[in-house]
């Protein structure tokens, strides 16, 4: 399980597991990425290969703190 964060169309950062991708695709002037638990991301990318090749390269993400 690899989770990247991503931010959305409001500026919200959201943490994805990048198994569950299921689509990418653009929505008027945004991209959007399908989940298999049918949630979706609005995310501030304008294409697909940008935000294809930011999945592909990101960085895990990190929790902080203690548990």
């Amino acid at each position: 399980m690899r989770l990247i964060t991503i931010e959305n169309t409001t500026g919200n950062i959201e943490v994805v597991n990048v198994d569950h991708i299921v689509s990418i695709s653009t929505e008027t002037n945004n991209v959007v990425i399908s989940l298999s638990n049918g949630a979706v991301v609005r995310t501030k990318f304008t294409d697909i290969d940008h935000a294809t090749d930011y999945v592909l390269r990101a960085s895990s993400h990190s929790f902080s703190g203690t548990i």
